[in-house]
């Protein structure tokens, strides 16, 4: 602000003519050139980075998580290849309180808008997702449709340097029809780096629904690293666990 002081003191000035007329014109004008100098040069406002899947992308990415009471959530990162078990009370769209569980092995990074356990070495990653089920949906019979435009949207995590390409989703048949209502899918994908190249990836996607939301989690890696971690990530998907919340008089934050 000072800055702009000056430089307007210094139109204001060299508005003046010789035989000390104000020229009224050449003050706008001059005036006009300074502030817009000023807002040019004016850096912008940071914003909170939360990045996409591997810390890297645009700033928060969309992934309808909402808490309930974030103080209350568990937050604690586990030892390195430990499991531990991470739960977090979160809101459904229309507001239905669940309890949300899965094992976590690598460090937790939490933030105001998504929780996500990632190996801090590697491209291995899991990551909670909300959003507005399909009316009369059951969680083991989405569709591919809906994960197109959730996971998979230009806003989501994968979605860091443009929508991901090449997605072919399919269920994971015997999970499902042992486990009533839950279901379980695979998915592969490319996605795009900073640089433009592509990058093959393959997740297992855990859903369940609880009010009108489906909750997500979904864990996964690189496509060649996936084959080697398959059998630990897939104890990680089914590892999730979705229910309603009780009953309470607390408001939610």
């Amino acid at each position: 602000m000072i800055r702009l002081a000056l430089l307007l003191c210094a139109a204001y000035v060299s508005a003046y003519q010789p035989d000390g007329r104000f020229a009224r014109r050449g003050f706008i004008k001059s005036g006009f050139a300074a502030a817009s100098t000023f807002a040019l040069s004016t850096p912008a406002p940071s914003r909170a980075f939360d990045g996409g899947v591997g810390g890297l992308g645009k700033t928060k990415p969309e992934t309808g998580v909402v808490f309930r009471n974030a103080d209350l959530s568990s937050d604690a990162s586990s030892a390195a290849g430990t499991a531990s078990d991470l739960t977090n009370e979160l809101l459904a769209p229309d507001g239905t309180p669940a309890i949300v569980a899965f094992d976590a092995p690598w460090p937790v990074l939490k933030s105001s808008t998504g929780v996500e356990s990632r190996d801090l070495q590697n491209a291995e990653a899991a990551f909670l997702q909300v959003a507005v089920a399909p009316k009369g949906a059951k969680a083991a019979e989405l569709k591919k449709e809906f994960f197109f435009t959730t996971i998979f949207g230009s806003k989501g995590k994968y979605g860091a340097y443009g929508q991901p390409i090449d997605i072919k989703v399919k269920r994971v048949a015997d999970y499902s029809d042992s486990r009533e209502g839950y279901g379980l899918y695979t998915a592969s994908f490319t996605t795009f780096t900073p640089g433009g190249r592509e990058s093959e990836r393959k997740i297992y996607i855990t859903t369940a629904i609880v009010g009108n939301g489906v909750f997500m989690l979904i864990t996964g890696s690189t496509a060649p690293r996936f084959r080697k971690q398959e059998a630990s990530l897939r104890n990680i998907a089914e590892s999730f666990s979705c229910v309603a919340a009780p009953k309470s008089s607390l408001r939610s934050s």
